[in-house]
């Protein structure tokens, strides 16, 4: 496994990633802006050679306490389809359980997420202004399945 914490000197390398991972700069000035706040629960890189080839943060939920969310995750367009993301999301979710946290929250392609654990139906009762067919809950707690609670991101989610 090449998976390691982040450190300081991959905050560079990681911003390159995100930038080319996704259409917008919205998820690294989210990474950034999450840091900053000290709403960062856990990152994590999957590298080889000194170069990272994938990325995974998880924030600290405002609401309801001890909850995460994902967000976001992305891996090198060369090295995807290979396991690196996969990889990353159960190291990072098996990390959230054994740091106490009670659920995960991700908003991204339930054809993706569901393999992991996360679905929506464990979701469906979440007020969230995320809220909709691509929200979905990993539970790891009882009861957090189906809970009744109000979503409350850190601050860095709304910026723009």
């Amino acid at each position: 496994m090449n998976l390691r914490p982040v450190q300081s000197e991959d905050t560079l390398s990681v911003s390159v990633l995100l930038s080319t991972a996704f259409d917008s700069p919205y998820e690294s000035q989210l990474v950034a802006r999450l840091r900053d706040d000290g709403d960062m629960a856990l990152e994590l890189v999957h590298s080889e050679d000194g170069e990272v080839l994938g990325y995974i943060a998880f924030a600290r939920l405002k609401s309801p306490q001890d909850w995460w969310s994902l967000s976001p995750v992305a891996v090198k367009q060369s090295r995807q389809g290979k396991g690196i993301g996969g990889e990353l999301i159960r190291y990072g979710l098996d990390h959230a359980r054994q740091s106490g946290a009670k659920a995960v929250t991700v908003l991204g392609d339930p054809r993706y997420y569901t393999r992991f654990g996360f679905t929506r139906k464990a979701a469906e009762n979440l007020k969230s202004g995320f809220a909709g067919p691509n929200f979905m809950l990993y539970p790891i707690a009882p009861r957090t399945a189906g809970a009744e609670a109000r979503i409350i991101y850190p601050k860095a989610f709304t910026a723009r």
